[in-house]
């Protein structure tokens, strides 16, 4: 058995061996900051009481949106054709959610009693529904990933009973990640004084959750794209084109609700007359949404891996300086104080990141994530066929 483990890892590729190292180091260092504290281990001060790790948990839950935007598609909306998604985005997302959870566990004060929002509920806290709808969300991915992860074990009889109940738990996941990607845009409305107005909106849960949506997608499409590269297996490429589909009208919306209330609140002067924060707004923006929707406007475009990867990337790069210019880049210095992440910030978050690839990579190594994508399935009619030339020789004679 040891030898068989320790030959299964010498046949691992160098990129394994880095992402391992690194996952190490920045781990080593999370150990530290648990036992010496935030003071000594950060940058977070009175005025910056969040920093980087926020910055990076809000892109990440956004990204693992891919999950309830998948689900609600497939379960709820029944377009089933997209169903050989379904096991590499729950995989992502429950991943994802993880590297949340583990981020917020570094950014708690009192790390010893991050238990204390079960038995201590403050119902009147943001942070309190957030907590409690990651936490069940996680939960419910994690039983819609058991059968891929059971499927090859001595309990895979108890799959037929788990897949009984999948319909109603996707449903309930869809309601709470719903609640808490629009609730993580509430936490910032509670924070007029310190936002720029540029990104201040009452509408920001409502903001929040349509980005979600349009880089869910987008998640699933550079997945898909970068695991033909990296695995050999994809997604068949109409189900990219279709889910490439919905997102210029995810982000048609999301422009006219955010350039609409700028119009009504009078602040549209505000675009071109803030500096760099007029900069920031307009990256977002133009990187974001205009340029992707465009592109993908283009059936060409989104029947092409290169053109549809890209797309879907300057998607993703559009959120996630969005979620850094609202909790970091946009926040107002108190008392001329700035924040900039400690090195062991960064290492920290480089290693939970390095972590998080390793073990997608391991898991759709091991088990059968990609079971339904596009080489999988012209392999197993290849294999039909040729099963079919055994055993009816004949009848392959006669074609």
């Amino acid at each position: 058995m040891i030898n068989k483990i320790i030959k299964e890892v010498k046949s691992f590729s160098i990129g394994y061996y880095i992402l391992a190292a690194i996952a190490i180091f920045g781990l080593s260092v999370a150990a530290y900051r648990l036992y010496a504290g935030l003071g000594v281990t950060t940058n977070l001060s009175k005025a910056f009481p969040w920093g980087v790790w926020i910055s990076f948990d809000l892109s990440t839950v956004a990204f693992s949106g891919g999950a309830f935007t998948l689900a609600a598609l497939v379960y709820v909306f029944h377009l089933h054709e997209l169903h050989p998604a379904v096991r590499p985005t729950v995989l992502a997302g429950l991943i994802g959610y993880s590297s949340v959870l583990v981020i917020l566990f570094m950014d708690l004060g009192r790390w010893d009693r991050a238990y204390h929002f079960l038995i201590y509920p403050n119902i009147n806290s943001a942070l309190f529904e957030v907590s409690w709808c990651i936490a069940l969300y996680s939960t419910i991915l994690l039983y819609e990933l058991s059968p891929v992860l059971l499927e090859n074990t001595r309990w895979k009889g108890v799959i037929p009973i788990i897949k009984k109940w999948t319909i109603p738990l996707v449903i309930a996941g869809v309601t709470l990640s719903t609640l808490h990607q629009s609730s993580l845009g509430t936490l910032f409305v509670v924070m007029s004084p310190r936002v720029n107005p540029l990104w201040y909106s009452m509408l920001l849960p409502i903001f929040f959750l349509i980005t979600s949506l349009a880089a869910g997608l987008a998640m699933v499409i550079s997945g898909a794209i970068i695991s033909y590269w990296v695995f050999g297996r994809t997604l068949p490429e109409n189900i990219i084109a279709e889910l490439a589909w919905f997102i210029p009208w995810t982000l048609g919306v999301y422009l006219v609700l955010k350039l609409g209330e700028l119009l009504i609140t009078d602040e549209l002067h505000l675009l071109f007359n803030s500096g760099i924060y007029s900069v920031l707004f307009l990256a977002e923006l133009v990187v974001g949404a205009v340029i992707p929707m465009i592109l993908l406007s283009f059936k060409r475009v989104r029947h092409s891996r290169v053109g549809v990867l890209t797309a879907s990337l300057l998607v993703l790069a559009g959120v996630v300086l969005n979620r850094f210019d609202v909790s970091w880049f946009a926040i107002k210095p108190v008392n001329g104080q700035i924040y900039t992440p400690s090195w062991m910030e960064v290492a920290i978050l480089v290693g939970v990141l390095a972590t998080a690839v390793l073990a997608y990579s391991l898991v759709a190594h091991y088990f059968p994530v990609f079971e339904e994508t596009a080489e999988v399935i012209e392999e197993k009619k290849a294999r039909k066929r040729r099963m079919g030339r055994i055993l009816h020789p004949r009848a392959a004679a006669g074609d």
